[in-house]
């Protein structure tokens, strides 16, 4: 079976985009198929992390193209860095007249986003490989979700050729857009395209229930749900040495800015000290300015970005850790990555997130607490009682485990 996977984010780019068609890539070697990953060879992305370009699996080619990036324009029109993404901070913080612009500039000009440009000559250079290398089935995934129009694009020259679009956050209603302005002619060609997508596809991925239920809205497509999941070979084989002391440490790890900021949590911490307890809490990832000026009398360890099998261990060095999930309605449609990578540590988990929802729903079904962002009694009572939590069995979301039902999703449209 050979399969040709159409990625914005590969090695060396970071974060957990990368790490699940990488395993994806690695896992379906192993079971027999022949993977070829299609992808930028100058993308401009917010996280590097080169130790995982060793793990690109010798069986897989690597086809790349080079990519304009308005990121890098749009940059001197902001405050920002060019491989933030712009607007996926929350919207927290006051903006300039120039960073505004910037941002209607991206929501209303570039449409689905920023990588767009990028469509039409992935296009004409697949269509042109493809005439001379078939493969058995194309999957693109998405954010940047631009990289379906790719997998559009195609489906149009080779109707034939099975199609599958993975999802890894919702597209049409992803809650960074609201900082865009977008105007009701770019809002409606967004939805539009997201509806192409969505019915010209022979198969749909989601790593969310009802990120499922909004892209099946008006069309028959057949959708699939493989969450994300964890791979032993990140996990040392023996246990990391903890340190002998009585604090406790709490560990994040990820991006920590705007929406997923947890006043509640941060009060109870305090609380929690006020009651005779030690607390460290570790962030490995960026974590806002706005944040760590509320975290100032708090007894931090800001890591930064760390190699992912380095954050592996220092998740494990961690009494427990924190799940802090955005605060907005998109969120409420999506489950993050390190939900998986964390339960496979077998640590307690302090989950922050809405009451109803995917996450929560999946909270639940494992037996685990969570509260509001703002809630510091249900915070508290967490941090009182995590070593009372009883682990959840991580052996159904390995890595390899849902590669073989991609592989059967794949076998289902031949």
């Amino acid at each position: 079976m050979k399969v040709l996977i159409v990625t914005y984010y590969w090695p060396p780019s970071g974060g957990g985009g990368v790490q699940r068609w990488l395993k994806f890539a690695t896992n379906l070697n192993k079971l027999g198929c022949v993977t070829f990953a299609y992808t930028p060879s100058n993308p401009d992305v917010p996280i590097l992390d080169p130790s995982l370009v060793q793990d690109i699996p010798e069986g897989t080619t690597i086809l790349s193209q080079p990519i304009f990036e308005p990121s890098r324009v749009l940059k001197f029109l902001s405050s920002k860095t060019s491989s933030d993404r712009l607007g996926a901070t929350g919207g927290v913080g006051k903006k300039s007249l120039l960073a505004k612009l910037s941002l209607w500039v991206r929501g209303n000009l570039f449409v689905p986003d920023a990588r767009v440009g990028w469509v039409k000559p992935s296009v004409k250079y697949l269509n042109k490989w493809l005439g001379s290398n078939p493969v058995d089935v194309i999957i693109t995934t998405g954010p940047p979700h631009s990289m379906h129009l790719i997998g559009l694009g195609l489906k149009a020259k080779y109707p034939k050729l099975p199609w599958i679009a993975d999802f890894r956050d919702p597209w049409s209603d992803m809650d960074y857009l609201q900082d865009f302005q977008m105007g009701k002619k770019a809002r409606k060609k967004l939805i539009q395209m997201e509806k192409d997508v969505a019915g010209k596809a022979d198969r749909l991925i989601v790593t969310s229930r009802s990120a499922e239920r909004k892209l099946l809205e008006g069309n028959t497509g057949i959708s699939v749900f493989i969450p994300n999941g964890w791979d032993p070979e990140d996990y040392p084989k023996s246990q990391p040495t903890q340190a002998n002391s009585d604090t406790i440490r709490l560990g994040h790890f990820g991006s920590l800015h705007g929406s997923r900021n947890a006043p509640g949590l941060w009060k109870a911490i305090d609380d929690f000290k006020s009651q005779g307890n030690n607390v460290e809490l570790v962030f490995a990832g960026s974590v806002s300015p706005e944040i760590r000026e509320e975290l100032k009398e708090h007894n931090c360890v800001f890591m930064g970005g760390l190699p992912h099998k380095e954050a592996v261990s220092e998740m494990l060095k961690c009494d427990a850790l924190l799940l802090i999930h955005n605060d907005t309605d998109s969120a409420t449609r999506s489950t993050p990555g390190k939900l998986f990578e964390y339960i496979a540590t077998s640590n307690p988990i302090i989950s922050i997130c809405r009451s109803k929802g995917d996450l929560a729903d999946m909270l639940d079904g494992f037996g685990l607490p969570h509260g509001t962002h703002t809630d510091v009694s249900a915070a508290l009572t967490m941090l009182q009682s995590f070593r009372d939590q009883q682990a959840v069995d991580p052996a159904p979301y390995t890595r390899m485990k849902q590669a073989e039902k991609l592989l059967e999703v794949i076998r289902s449209t031949q």
